[in-house]
């Protein structure tokens, strides 16, 4: 099916779900279980999570868009920035928190 005829006849409904799907199955997953597969036939001991973040992400089933979200130095040096918002916090920091 042609992406212009999709983007005019897909359902919001539909959309929701795929989007869904792809936060839960990161794309390429698969050929990363293969790839794994063969690498641990050819002898290698590393764990399938170390190798590959999308397989990570598959057994932690963490949202894509979670693993996206700044933290670490990246998201300090935005909360540092000049002419920032000293008082911004990010919601995915404060959960449980009110």
């Amino acid at each position: 099916m042609p992406v212009y005829k999709m983007r005019d006849e897909m359902p919001y409904e539909e959309l929701i779900k795929w989007t869904t799907f792809f936060q839960r199955r990161p794309i390429g997953w698969r050929e990363d279980q293969r790839t794994y597969m063969t690498l641990t036939a050819a002898g290698v001991k590393e764990s399938a999570e170390t190798l590959f973040p999308s397989l990570k992400q598959l057994r932690d089933n963490i949202p894509a868009e979670v693993k996206a979200l700044p933290k670490g130095e990246f998201l300090e040096r935005m909360l540092q920035a000049k002419g920032g918002d000293p008082d911004w916090n990010p919601p995915w920091l404060n959960k449980g928190k009110k």
